[in-house]
Order: structure tokens, then sequence, then C-alpha cells
């Protein structure tokens, strides 16, 4: 083999020896930080794709009604009377202040609608406008998950007391202060005198009421005492024995 030959065949094995090691090296050393890098970046993506989904819609899209919305519409109580009329011929039924604060102001953001707290439980977009839409809220006590969303969403806490034998509708109310309910059928009227700021949460009894159509819904409606709607809020009839069953059924389980 020739002397250019031989030196060709050592240079070749020295850059090979070199080769070898720098990317020894590069896995090993600084390199290895930048596949870390590149781990870090792809988690830091993945969760932003998953905080994003939690934020809005997949697609650019207009949404008129909440899906529950849609739902509750199907059930929304037939042949409904005007208000004045309930307010004239309706039963008037009692009501307990829960939570009066005169002086609340609905907050524009809150900490826990961040996409980043419980998962983004509280941030989609689309419900975060839902709520703000409306002055007017309903629910009952009857389970802690159910609770918990409620409070969160509307942005305030109050008291509930599972009562076990006469169920409470509890009805949160911004910027109005309540001064009579009326019912007939499947409606309930709030009436009260429209505010700039405060909340109260009020709750009726449901042994109260007494719906003309168990299929349907209550409609529970927020008016000015001369009878104009300012806002309305569907939720099914549950009875006063609510808790007196489940407690029964859980009962008749364990035998």
């Amino acid at each position: 083999m020739s002397k250019v030959s031989n030196v060709y065949m050592i240079t070749i094995s020295i850059l090979l020896t070199f080769s070898v090691f720098f990317s020894s090296s590069y896995a090993q050393g600084l390199p290895k930080s930048h596949a870390n890098d590149s781990e870090e970046v792809n988690k830091r993506v993945e969760e932003l794709e998953k905080r994003l989904k939690q934020l809005e819609p997949t697609e650019p899209t207009s949404i008129t009604n909440s899906q529950e919305e849609v739902e509750a519409e199907k059930y929304y109580p037939s042949d409904t009377i005007p208000i004045p009329e309930i307010m004239d011929k309706g039963t008037k039924i009692r009501f307990k202040v829960i939570k009066n604060d005169p002086n609340y102001k609905r907050p524009v953001y809150e900490e826990h609608w961040h996409s980043t707290y419980w998962g983004g439980r509280w941030s989609y977009v689309p419900m975060r406008i839902h709520y703000a839409l409306h002055r007017l809220f309903t629910t009952y006590d009857i389970g802690i998950s159910g609770e918990l969303n409620f409070k969160k969403n509307v942005g305030i806490d109050f008291p509930m007391f599972q009562n076990k034998t006469d169920l409470d509708l509890y009805i949160v109310v911004f910027q109005m202060t309540v001064t009579d309910i009326y019912t007939k059928g499947n409606q309930v009227i709030v009436v009260g005198t429209p505010e700039r700021n405060g909340v109260q949460v009020l709750t009726i009894k449901t042994g109260d009421l007494y719906p003309s159509d168990l299929k349907k819904l209550l409609l529970i409606q927020l008016a000015t005492p001369l009878g104009y709607e300012l806002d309305y809020s569907l939720i099914v009839y549950e009875p006063s024995d609510f808790w007196l069953k489940r407690i029964q059924q859980a009962k008749e389980r364990k035998r």
C-alpha cells in the first residue's frame, strides 16, 4: 500500500474516532440537555393544546344557546301565563334570604375560571359568557359535585342545608332586591327592584309548588314590580321528600 493510502487511512480513522467521541458527547453532555429541552417543549405543547380545548370550541362557530339550554327548551312548559296575571291571581309563597350583599359587584373574571385551575373545569369561554348573560340562577342541594359546579360557575358561595324532609329550591339573583315570589302552574315569578349591584340567595320550599305538568320543567322568571321579565331559568321539579326517598332507597339496598 502506498504512503498516500496509509496517510489517507490514518486520517479516516482519526476522523471516525473524533466522530464517535463527539457523538457520544452530544448524547451524554450538552446535547442531552437539548433532548430534555425537546421533551419539555413537547410536554408544554400538549399542555397548551389541552388548555386550549378547555377554552374554546375546536372550530370557529357561532353559539346561540348552550347544549344544556337546547335540551331544556324541549321541556319548556306549555300554556304559560303572563307574569302580571300570576302576580294578580297566583299564589304568593314564602321565601327565605340566606345571603344578602347589596354592595356585591360581579367580577369580570375569577381566579378559578383560569384554564390551569382544576384542569380548566370552569374555563370554557362559551360557558363563561352564558353565565355572564344571566342574573338569575336556580339549583337544588342534591349532590356535592353539582353544588361545587354551580357555586364555582356563578362565582359566589353560600350555605346549603340538605333538608331531608322539606327540599329547598335555591335561587341566586344578581343586581335585584327581591320583594315577593308568586307561583301558578309550572311558573315561579321572582319579583324585585333592579339594582346596579348586589346579590341575594333565596330559598323556597318545593312543597309550596304545585306544577300542573310534571313532564315539563319549572319556569322561574325574574320580573319587575310591573311584570316585565328580566331573566328566566328552567329547572326540573323535585318533590319535597326528595332526600327522604333517597335515604329509604339506600336503606333498602343495604338489606
